[in-house]
């Protein structure tokens, strides 16, 4: 029975050759396509006005999914939709399919401050090219539902999900050293990770990532903490060192991302997809 405070993880066999890589997808393009789908969850959860624990949820389940799943057979833009629906239902804060439809085709088709949207320009939007009509709607719900049904095959109904979040305030508390810029700073690092190629939430545990981020805000902060303070928490040195490396370098994955896609189009639907393995094998 999986604890309240801890996740079923991913094993090293799941972790060394993928669905997705076993059918044909290179390994940099998996990497940016769950890139991708996790920042179109974090960026649809913020304009849908869902609280960080829901989009955490979401993006989790995604990750999850991938790992029994191929990106081939279930394109990024459907588990995206599908895992936010689901994670809204699982935490309490459930969403229409239309309205998560509506914010990701606005996401994809007009700039804002995401780096999955377009670039800026200064041409003026039209409201044609984000409009959702019917047919459109209808073929996206269909997939939503369709997706969502086998994210949970796959994962045996087994949803559960733990965050550090709440660890980070308890953990302060225990050291006395809580503070509003503290836990900003924490919470920070603790959202970045959720972006990280290291897929951090399916290797490591919420106390893990919880110590790993109060370590960072801590030292950001100016913040003495006593020593070997991680060992009370159950956390291995060389586990909160890799941890503090990963979250560190989140910043300029997102970065080399960025700038991997400028003026590319990232391949959300299954036929996109095709279409860019059609490109790379000339």
């Amino acid at each position: 029975m999986v604890s309240l405070l801890s996740n079923p993880l991913a094993t090293a066999e799941q972790l060394a050759i993928s669905p997705s890589q076993s059918d044909g997808l290179p390994a940099d393009l998996e990497v940016s396509l769950r890139w991708a789908g996790s920042t179109l969850i974090q960026s649809a959860g913020i304009l849908l006005r869902r609280p960080q624990p829901t989009i955490a949820t979401a993006i989790i389940l995604l990750q999850r999914f991938y790992l029994l799943a191929s990106l081939r057979s279930f394109p990024v833009l459907s588990t995206s939709h599908a895992a936010i629906y689901l994670a809204a239902k699982l935490t309490e804060t459930p969403t229409k399919p239309r309205n998560i439809i509506n914010v990701t085709t606005y996401l994809l088709k007009t700039s804002t401050p995401s780096p999955i949207s377009p670039p800026t320009t200064s041409a003026e939007i039209d409201p044609e090219s984000y409009y959702v009509d019917d047919r459109t709607y209808l073929y996206h719900r269909t997939r939503l539902l369709d997706t969502e049904t086998e994210i949970l095959k796959a994962l045996g109904f087994q949803t559960h999900t733990a965050l550090p979040y709440t660890l980070v305030v308890n953990y302060a508390q225990a050291l006395d050293c809580l503070t509003k810029s503290l836990l900003k700073r924490g919470f920070g690092y603790l959202t970045d990770a959720l972006m990280s190629p290291s897929v951090v939430y399916l290797t490591h545990q919420p106390n893990a990532l919880a110590v790993a981020a109060l370590y960072l805000a801590a030292r950001d902060e100016g913040v003495k903490l006593p020593e070997v303070w991680w060992e009370v928490f159950d956390v291995e040195r060389e586990d909160l060192g890799f941890l503090v490396a990963v979250m560190r370098g989140v910043g300029e994955f997102v970065e080399g991302q960025v700038k991997k896609w400028r003026g590319e189009v990232i391949p959300w639907e299954g036929r996109e997809l095709e279409g860019e393995l059609e490109k790379r094998r000339r």
